[in-house]
């Protein structure tokens, strides 16, 4: 046992330059706003499904002549979110099912805060 004490500390005195590697998330831009990429893969994809489930659940003729716009809408909100909040994947996905979601409610809350803000819109 006694020999093995000097041979223990010679190995980790030999070691110093040792790191541990850890992760890191990949970083992409836009218009020069950083961002995760996973977190933006997540967000979109869920705001998609949602959207087409909501396509899927109201079968009308035409009917993506006008969801189209409002899923482009939905999708725009949500990378705007995840560039602005920079969530983690987990989050991202509820920003994405949330705002894919809320679809035309997005227009109508807009609508509002324009109407508020600008004098003599309320007409």
């Amino acid at each position: 046992m006694g020999a093995f004490i000097p041979v223990a500390a010679a190995a980790i005195a030999s070691d110093k330059g040792a790191t541990t590697a850890t992760s890191v998330p990949l970083i992409w831009h836009f218009a020069g706003y950083p961002f995760e990429a996973g977190s933006m893969i997540a967000a979109i994809c869920a705001c998609l499904a949602v959207r087409f489930y909501v396509a899927q659940t109201d079968r009308q003729q035409h009917r993506w002549t006008v969801d189209a716009p409002v899923t482009v809408l939905a999708l725009l909100f949500t990378a705007g979110a995840v560039i602005r909040l920079r969530p983690d994947p987990a989050l991202a996905l509820v920003y994405g099912t949330g705002l894919g979601a809320l679809g035309v409610g997005i227009i109508t809350i807009a609508l509002n805060f324009v109407r508020s803000k600008l004098p003599g819109a309320q007409e």
